[in-house]
């Protein structure tokens, strides 16, 4: 090895920081928390950092008994340890077999910190004599908040709160998370009448106080930035705090390319959604679209492909729509392409949830560096981005009657599917340069406030 090869070692030796990520989800489940984190661990193996993760098993689309769960606690059995794809270690940590209902997520969010708490205080296997420079918490889940704070006063180290949607905010919207669920469950309505008023006031008092704290927040949108920025509950009387935005703008799994030869008729219109079938989508909307559409002489193709706590329930909405709406399930990254190469046009379909302002579903840059045509019924960041970089049309939310218009509009003017290109070239900045720098930046701003 030459001399500038030694150097470069040493210099990188001399700046490696051990970083400890504290995450409900991590791969090699395949969802957005663990998507984006994959990429950023990968970024900071290769910038010379050492990895180390505490997070549970993947077990969300797990099927486990209660007696085969029992038996593998009380053995030790969810605290392996494991190398990762990006040569990160993967502390494993318990959990709860989970449903899709708010309460049995959230108990499992609980249990789950609980066990990472545990796991640090317990220092057995790789953590005993262990000390990181950094410690990191993923939200969601939300519970992380905390104990990320708690294991930072444990270690006497900085951390750092990864929040990827509009935290605490989302939480005033909680008489709104069952609204496409259909008929409310006596659960809900007995947690709704003080309980879950109890609930959201000490979690937001908990997450105020944890990023309060924090020594850096990453943010995911810059209008989700300024909002932490401007909150005076979150202003520290000493020391500085980093708040930078690293943006989801991870590579797709899937090799996407824009359709430019259309041979349909004005009176025909093919639209995808993959993605979330979730609270915060409200694609009930996007079904009644279709109804109006169709009823004004549009042969319309709604595919949804995915899986989510409303999915059962917008099939119900679309029972009548059999022959334009199809519910499919999760596809393979590979199958996708196919999908959006039938597809005119990509759905991304938000709530009107006023915090959903400051969230940029990560699929909105998945479209964005394909060049697919957008139809956006989003408020907000999201909004700004797509016309901003001419990657489609924006309608606002809960108007199912504005929406169907674009689609007609889209089918007869079909020049309008048909994108710039901006798009791609600000996600390929964003990705190689602005979010390695950042995050190189952010590591040593809060290793020197140690």
């Amino acid at each position: 090895m030459n001399e500038l090869g030694v150097r470069d070692m040493i210099e990188r030796g001399r700046n490696s920081v051990k970083i400890l990520i504290l995450s409900q989800y991590w791969a090699p489940e395949n969802g957005v928390p663990q998507r984006r984190w994959s990429w950023l661990s990968q970024m900071l193996v290769e910038q010379g950092h050492q990895i180390t993760v505490i997070a549970p098993p993947p077990h969300y689309d797990r099927k486990i008994s209660p007696a085969e769960w029992v038996r593998k606690f009380a053995a030790g059995g969810f605290n392996e340890e494991e190398i990762g794809d990006t040569g990160e270690l993967i502390l494993r940590s318990p959990f709860l077999p989970a449903g899709n209902s708010l309460t049995a997520r959230a108990l499992n969010q609980a249990f789950v910190g609980v066990g990472a708490v545990f796991r640090v205080l317990w220092r057995t296997g790789s953590l005993k004599g262990y000390k990181p420079d950094v410690i990191i918490g993923t939200v969601p889940a939300i519970p992380i908040a905390m104990v990320v704070w708690l294991v930072s006063k444990l270690y006497r180290r900085p951390y750092i709160v990864d929040l990827r949607d509009a935290w605490p905010d989302l939480l005033e919207q909680a008489d709104s998370w069952n609204s496409g669920m259909g008929r409310t469950s006596l659960r809900q309505r007995v947690l709704s009448k003080g309980p879950l008023q109890i609930i959201s006031w000490s979690t937001k008092k908990i997450m105020n106080h944890s990023l309060r704290n924090a020594n850096a927040i990453i943010a995911t949108s810059e209008r989700l930035e300024q909002n932490l920025r401007s909150r005076p509950e979150l202003h520290r009387h000493n020391g500085k705090r980093e708040i930078v935005t690293i943006r989801n703008v991870f590579p797709p799994e899937t090799s996407l390319a824009q359709k430019q030869t259309r041979n349909h008729n004005a009176d025909t219109l093919n639209v995808l959604y993959a993605g979330t079938i979730g609270r915060a989508q409200n694609l009930g909307n996007a079904v009644e679209a279709v109804r109006i559409a169709k009823a004004a002489g549009l042969e319309i193709q709604f595919r949804i492909v995915g899986s989510g706590a409303e999915k059962s329930e917008l099939r119900s909405q679309s029972a009548d729509l059999l022959d334009s709406v199809s519910l499919e399930p999760v596809r393979p990254a590979d199958e996708l392409a196919t999908y959006y190469e039938w597809a005119d046009t990509a759905l991304v379909h938000l709530a009107d949830w006023e915090p959903l302002e400051r969230t940029v579903p990560s699929k909105v840059y998945e479209l964005l560096d394909s060049g697919i045509h957008v139809s956006a019924v989003v408020q907000g960041e999201t909004a700004k981005l797509v016309t901003g970089l001419d990657a489609g049309d924006v309608v606002a939310p809960n108007d199912p009657q504005e929406l169907a218009e674009l689609w007609i509009q889209l089918a007869r003017d079909r020049d309008r599917l048909t994108t710039s290109g901006l798009g791609h070239a600000w996600v390929k900045r964003q990705r190689e340069e602005i979010v390695p720098q950042t995050l190189g930046d952010l590591l040593r701003a809060v290793r020197g406030a140690k």
